[in-house]
């Protein structure tokens, strides 16, 4: 038996199985010996081999709570965590507190869409082994699952650089994938790969992130080598079914995507992913002009994504009362503007407007000028305003008295910020886009008065339609999107907001329609750069293929922004007015169709 014990310690799997099999032929109710040939078939990969040894052994010792663990964790590599919840509930019954237990019980509790009672297991799994790529990976995976993609994206750069073996460089492509990091998760896929060049789901990772890049064509080729799995089962068909139908929506076939998507709706189990699908879907169907089932679509894709963020957020305020800061009347702002030593970085251009407003397709007009540097979405103002709040200073009620010396660490941090982003930026002027920085307007009249705001409006039904058609993070949103008479309450609360604040603060802002930039983008740009005090060059009008160049777009448009400039998206809510007069969204949004000169 001692012969066994080191056979398995070693790491010597085949010698401890075969052992074990010899003595269970003499002794075949010996438990030491049938706990080992479990786990040494666990350890080779073997889970539905070891589960009957698993399930043997808690009935003849079931206040053992390492056996419920170790059924558990069997469950879950079998991917039946559902199942593995009951097990697992025995065993912390029994006392198990142990990394294996941890490790097994968030999975099974994912599994069971209990986010928020995994997200402190998480926590303590990675306190106790902060340099285990399992534990680390699986910690993210339930940030991602909590809808904290920027506390995952930290999490994850703890293995910036690193290596890993396949199964977890497998995992951390995924996981970088969902956090928006395409670049480094094409690295990973391309990790795994070079360990086994035929792994499948690696070359599916690959093209997957290759897509996301815009390297359709590149994505295309790879996908080709694996793409008869999409007809199996599983997980692996189903990755190779979601990018199949990916593909066929970037190349036009709209008919592949939708039957694709359908099949995908109908075999998932997870709430979130099913929610994307069904959104995935929608905008299938919208683009085949089928507006009705679109409009359904979404709505059941945002019905499925609002139930998982009730589940992980249970004390989220209802829409109304998460936008009631939007009412607050317009502080008094101090200003404060120091230009600092010679060299220092000058005022932002902000460019702000509600979501999917053109806000991209201007960013990466501005980004192709050499005096400009764009960088991906990012939530510095934000977290700016969480400084202040957290250091008792309330927002935006105490900015009239805002400290000179505080004011001038939040500039400090925010360059800091936008430097990692950009790294040496050579003297050009950061073009801060993020949509919702026009509800931080006293933060931007506060700290960088000489700033630049550039709004981009577009038709408010436009506006709307793409917003409900589109699956975003925020946990906010999600509660805020959930129909299109909430996103167009959503729009009004937000216009108004801005309308108040831009007129009080005295902010230089320069207006820019969405429909004007595509029909005359050398006229719009002109008048853009005028607005900036730069030289407009005809050059800029090859902005597009830039774009394309620079391949990863962190915005739902990443696939749009790097077409010729069209005046596709123009005026498509109208194939939706019935869906719009019924659930009441035109009424909510006519008073800013007439304000902004638009046509009902």
């Amino acid at each position: 038996m001692a012969r066994l014990y080191e056979y398995f310690a070693a790491g010597h799997w085949d010698e401890a199985e075969a052992g074990a099999r010899q003595r269970l032929a003499h002794w075949p109710e010996e438990i030491p010996t049938r706990l080992v040939l479990a786990l040494a078939l666990s350890a080779r990969r073997r889970p539905d081999e070891a589960l009957p040894h698993f399930e043997w052994l808690a009935s003849v010792q079931p206040e053992e709570p390492a056996h419920w663990v170790n059924l558990g964790h069997c469950l879950c590599e079998l991917d039946r965590a559902v199942d593995a919840l009951a097990p697992l509930e025995r065993a912390e019954r029994l006392g198990a507190r142990d990394e294996a237990f941890l490790l097994a019980m968030v999975r099974a509790l994912l599994a069971h869409q209990r986010v928020a009672s995994a997200r402190p297991l998480a926590e303590a799994l990675v306190r106790r082994a902060p340099d285990d790529p399992e534990a680390v990976l699986l910690y993210v995976r339930t940030l991602l699952a909590n809808e904290e993609p920027e506390l995952a994206a930290e999490a994850m750069a703890a293995f910036s650089g690193r290596p890993l073996d396949p199964e977890p460089a497998l995992e951390a492509g995924h996981l970088l994938l969902e956090i928006g990091l395409y670049e480094d998760a094409l690295a990973r896929f391309r990790e795994a790969a070079a360990a086994n060049p035929e792994q499948v789901e690696a070359r599916l990772g690959i093209a997957s992130a290759l897509e996301r890049l815009n390297r359709v064509d590149e994505a295309v080729a790879v996908f080709a080598t694996v793409a008869g799995v999409a007809e199996g089962e599983g997980r692996i068909a189903e990755l190779a079914l979601e990018l199949d139908a990916q593909l066929a929506a970037r190349r036009g076939e709209h008919g592949r995507a939708i039957a694709g998507y359908r099949r995908l709706c109908a075999r998932s189990r997870d709430l979130a992913a099913r929610g994307d699908l069904h959104l995935k879907l929608a905008r299938s169907l919208a683009e085949a002009g089928r507006a009705e089932e679109a409009i359904a679509e979404a709505g059941e894709g945002h019905r499925l994504k609002l139930a998982r963020v009730r589940a992980a957020h249970a004390g989220m305020p209802p829409g109304e009362r998460l936008l009631a800061v939007l009412d607050e009347p317009v502080p008094p702002v101090g200003r404060f503007h120091d230009a600092g030593p010679v060299g220092a970085p000058p005022d932002p251009v902000f460019v702000v407007g509600f979501p999917r407003s053109g806000t991209t397709l201007l960013e990466q007009l501005l980004d192709a000028h050499e005096a400009l540097a764009s960088f991906d979405e990012q939530p510095f103002l934000h977290r700016l305003v969480t400084e202040l709040e957290r250091g008792g200073v309330p927002y935006p009620a105490a900015l009239a008295g805002l400290d000179r010396a505080l004011a001038g660490r939040l500039r400090g941090r925010y360059f800091t910020e936008v430097g990692r982003k950009l790294g040496e930026a050579g003297g050009r002027r950061a073009v801060d886009k993020n949509p919702l920085n026009l509800v931080r307007l006293p933060l931007v009249a506060a700290l960088f008065p000489q700033a630049h705001v550039i709004l981009a409006l577009r038709h408010p039904c436009d506006v709307v339609l793409s917003c409900f058609m589109q699956n975003f993070r925020s946990p906010a949103f999600a509660v805020t999107f959930a129909t299109l008479e909430s996103t167009a309450a959503m729009y009004a609360k937000v216009m108004a907001h801005w309308q108040r604040n831009a007129t009080a603060l005295g902010l230089p802002v320069h207006l820019l329609r969405y429909e004007a930039l595509v029909a005359d983008v050398a006229g719009e740009g002109r008048r853009l750069f005028d607005f900036l005090g730069l030289p407009w060059d005809d050059s800029l009008l090859a902005f597009t293929e830039r774009a394309r160049a620079k391949g990863a777009i962190s915005t739902p448009s990443y696939a749009q922004v790097v077409q010729p400039v069209n005046r596709r998206a123009v005026g498509r809510w109208q194939a939706y007015r019935t869906a719009f007069e019924s659930s009441g969204a035109l009424r909510l949004l006519g008073p800013w169709i007439e304000a902004f000169g638009y046509e009902a």
